[in-house]
């Protein structure tokens, strides 16, 4: 039996959005970064590896190295 799994993205991928994006669930799916119906399910988190290069403000569960590392690009993490 596969157990259920919160759906995970290091925070290097969200190098792709723009900056000051906005970063939720629905941006997530839409932007084709997550699996959608993994992530209505499960829900999503972002992981702290790699580097963030643009300030995005994040509204989902993160990491502490994640936090820290949107916090360094100047972003935000509010959930």
């Amino acid at each position: 039996m596969v157990k259920d799994q919160i759906v995970t993205i290091n925070v290097e991928m969200l190098n792709v959005l723009p900056a000051q994006t906005v970063v939720d669930l629905e941006l997530m799916i839409k932007t084709k970064l997550v699996v959608e119906k993994e992530a209505r399910k499960h829900g999503i988190k972002i992981l702290g590896n790699g580097e963030l290069k643009q300030a995005l403000t994040v509204k989902l569960p993160v990491s502490s190295g994640a936090k820290e590392k949107i916090e360094k690009a100047g972003g935000s993490v509010t959930v």
